[in-house]
């Protein structure tokens, strides 16, 4: 479940405030996939950035989760933990480690959630660099490389999904637009996470990889997982359960 309560978000521009969401309210059941139409600047990437706690509203309250948790009480660790545990987030964005492979950046997420789950609260601070650091020497040996096969072997059932597996040795630099936005999916997706928001994920893919994607989406909704899709593209947004407009601005 998703509820927005009476969020409000403004920017400073050269022309003064603009209020792009105000006394905003949104509830959205578990397993819905909503599509979120609206023209360029009517706060759709805005909302989505809020609702993953990327942003914080100027007021009002964001819950997710049965029972809620208000997302905008945690501290830096704790949304950070929140947010690679349960949200995946798409983004316009191509925001890699070009120093990682295709498949060592999809994997990342899954270390990340992993070494906090289980060893980091109760350890100290240079402690928890030294888990960093040097993991191997934090955990045994055959229990690592179980954890690298499982999450391994899922990388690259995501990357398959999306045509995009025989890059997985390959460089970020080196992907096409299209290719690297595939790869943004399928990194969201590392973690099962129970909320999939996705900002114009079928710009700079064709009809057919268009159609990929939104089955995907379609079938993690029909598994209960919450799907919000922003596009400016008619035919992705048809296989929305819903889709709703963003109101916008007031210019």
């Amino acid at each position: 479940m998703i509820e927005l309560k009476n969020i409000t978000k403004e920017f400073s521009t050269p022309r003064g405030r603009l209020t792009v969401l105000k006394d905003f309210n949104l509830k959205i059941e578990a397993g819905t996939f909503l599509g979120l139409e609206g023209k360029s600047g009517a706060g759709k990437s805005t909302l989505l950035s809020i609702i993953s706690g990327l942003q914080k509203p100027d007021a009002g309250q964001v819950f997710l989760g049965q029972p809620p948790v208000n997302i905008l009480t945690l501290n830096d660790k704790e949304l950070s933990a929140f947010r690679n545990t349960n949200i995946g987030f798409v983004s316009q964005e191509q925001s890699f480690l070009e120093n990682l492979t295709v498949l060592d950046n999809v994997r990342l997420p899954a270390y990340l959630a992993k070494k906090p789950n289980n060893v980091m609260l109760n350890t100290s601070t240079s402690s928890a660099r030294r888990l960093f650091q040097h993991p191997s020497k934090e955990i045994p040996k055959q229990v690592r490389n179980d954890f690298d096969v499982k999450i391994t072997e899922r990388a690259l059932n995501l990357l398959e999904s999306l045509g995009i597996a025989g890059l997985a040795k390959s460089f970020p630099r080196e992907l096409s637009g299209g290719e690297n936005h595939r790869l943004l999916i399928v990194r969201a997706l590392m973690n099962n996470p129970d909320y999939i928001l996705a900002d114009e994920p079928t710009n700079s893919v064709d009809a057919e990889q268009t159609q990929a994607i939104i089955k995907i989406f379609r079938r993690l909704a029909d598994e209960g997982k919450t799907i919000l899709l922003a596009s400016h593209d008619k035919e992705a947004l048809k296989l929305c359960d819903i889709s709703m407009t963003v109101p916008g601005s007031d210019r």
